[in-house]
């Protein structure tokens, strides 16, 4: 019926002979049902393909399990093997990237180039409570150094939880009993103290009387009260200087010009110069103040002369010896007061140095404090990295400091550059800063002026030696104050002016380490309760809302 059908629907068309064949195993695949349908099923249901298929892979069970095993424990084998090469080959061959600006713990080019050419083991004990706040920085910050040099060996010890190897560390480094929370770094039979109290800056913050009391302090007023709070972190600043002092051979001796009206090494007051005396001694030098006029003549074991900023003239004598000095091979560092040049202009133009009497102005790079900053510098070694680094200088009111021009007979016996210059729109003016009502500034000089130079000069005539006079003049004495030695790149340029002086040239080619900043956010209360609106509330809120809308979208 079925094949009738099929034939007499397509009226015998020229492929017939197919579908007369097709209609025909269609109606052997058609079986007869009790309620008179029809039914459709597989021609595996009549057993015999079934039982062929069956009897066609008897062996697939053994041999066939065994083979899919053993691809399953190679390939795992391999997942692994490459797991543990890639891991391998990560640990030894591999570069550290740090992102973030002013991270913690990223150490500066100086104490990567030093912790780099040192040889020599040295053992740095923590003798620090482990509670208090500058471990967790002291204890990152050493892992870093002891990642780029692993002959720095670092122990730590507790004096809470450790007596008695907190005395063997008193005992061996004579320590007091009060003295804990320190860093002790030791090698070559010397070794060098940091106490916590230098690791940090601190400074006074107005706070609450609940914040007091929470801070310990039971008996504050209701007005509330001022704390100490860390603003920067100054670790690696002081664990890199134990390191050149520990390690270094020698530690030349420094005089600092007094009796002048000079700016103090140890004077902490905006205007002294305390933060540039410690400088110094973190540049593992060892500085005395030496009285001129007192001495018959400047100290033989004088490696470096400083005259930071006199007010009053020195004496003819007192530059008589000033010069004998010089001809000795001597090293001078000379920084110019506003307002009075020391009664140096005679010897220093005697040594190839012209000392201006002006004010120099720069109106591209004023800031509104009056500073200026400079960036424009001349190849040297003094300024090489600032130049390179592109970090300025920062100057208040200086003065033109001028190498002589070559037509100068003077000009033929030594080699003077300048170092740091104006832009190109620097004026220097005379009578600037007079206060008589009838003096009017006068423009002395206009364009790229110099306001730093250095000299050299070989002091025994038709003979090359190495130990050479040196002088660097800046026009400028505030640039070193406590107030302003951290603008800008005012630390870098005496650090790399004196370490020039000193010729130690290895000490010259990168940047030192920048305190490390620490931010604190204050809100009143409506702002802070509108930022909670928003991170509590809104950004959930929106989150919730994106995601119904997407549902919403999908279902339809």
């Amino acid at each position: 019926m079925v094949a009738s059908s099929c034939a007499a629907h397509f009226h015998a068309p020229p492929h017939a002979g197919f579908l007369d064949r097709h209609c025909r195993q269609s109606a052997r695949d058609v079986l007869p049902v009790a309620d008179g349908g029809i039914s459709f099923f597989h021609p595996q249901i009549r057993g015999e393909p079934a039982m062929e298929m069956n009897q066609s892979t008897p062996g697939f069970s053994a041999r066939r399990r065994w083979s899919g095993w053993i691809n399953l424990l190679c390939a795992s084998l391999a997942v692994v093997t490459l797991g543990v090469a890639l891991n391998y080959y990560a640990h030894q061959h591999y570069q550290r990237q740090i992102w973030a600006q002013n991270l913690e713990y990223e150490l500066s080019p100086r104490t990567e180039q030093l912790l780099g050419d040192m040889t020599n083991e040295v053992e740095i004990t923590v003798f620090f409570d482990r509670t208090e706040s500058t471990f967790r920085l002291v204890d990152e910050l050493l892992k870093q150094y002891v990642h780029l040099n692993p002959r720095l060996q670092v122990t730590h010890v507790d004096p809470l939880q450790q007596p008695r190897e907190a005395r063997r560390v008193q005992a061996r480094y004579r320590l007091s009993e009060q003295q804990h929370n320190v860093v002790v770094f030791a090698s070559n039979d010397k070794h060098k103290v940091i106490s916590g109290a230098q690791l940090s800056h601190l400074t006074p913050r107005k706070a609450s009387a609940n914040e007091l009391q929470s801070a310990g302090q039971e008996n504050a007023n209701e007005g509330g009260g001022f704390v100490m709070e860390r603003t920067a972190f100054l670790g690696e600043r002081h664990f890199t200087s134990a390191l050149l002092a520990v390690s270094g051979n020698d530690q030349p001796l420094a005089y600092c010009l007094t009796g002048h009206g000079e700016h103090s090494i140890t004077n902490l007051t905006s205007m002294g110069f305390g933060e540039f005396g410690q400088l110094l001694g973190e540049m593992n030098l060892q500085v005395r103040d030496l009285e001129l006029q007192k001495q018959p003549a400047i100290p033989a074991d004088c490696q470096l002369l400083i005259i930071p900023g006199p007010k009053s003239e020195l004496t003819l004598e007192e530059q008589r010896r000033l010069n004998q000095y010089l001809d000795r091979g001597g090293r001078l560092m000379v920084l110019l007061n506003h307002r009075s040049d020391g009664g140096l202009s005679d010897l220093l133009r005697f040594w190839g140095l012209t000392v201006g009497h002006n004010t120099v102005l720069d109106q591209d790079n004023t800031l509104g404090d009056g500073s200026i900053t400079l960036r424009q510098y001349v190849h040297h070694p003094v300024v090489q990295t600032l130049h390179r680094e592109q970090l300025p200088v920062r100057l208040l009111l200086p003065r033109t400091i001028s190498p002589l021009p070559g037509t100068d007979p003077l000009a033929t016996k030594q080699k003077m550059y300048p170092l740091i210059q104006t832009g190109p729109q620097g004026k220097a003016y005379r009578n600037f800063l007079q206060s008589n009502a009838g003096t009017q500034p006068t423009l002395e000089h206009q364009g790229a002026l110099p306001v730093a130079a250095a000299v050299e000069r070989d002091t025994l005539e038709g003979v090359n030696t190495d130990h050479l006079a040196r002088i660097v003049v800046i026009g400028d004495s505030l640039f070193l104050s406590n107030q302003m030695i951290d603008k800008e790149g005012n630390r870098e340029l005496a650090w790399h002016t004196v370490n020039w002086l000193l010729d130690r040239s290895h000490l010259l080619h990168a940047i030192g380490p920048q305190p490390i900043q620490t931010y604190r956010f204050e809100f009143k209360a409506n702002e802070f309760r509108n930022l909670a609106v928003i991170l509590v509330g809104l950004m959930p809120l929106s989150t919730l809302t994106l995601g119904i809308l997407v549902w919403l979208r999908r279902r339809t």
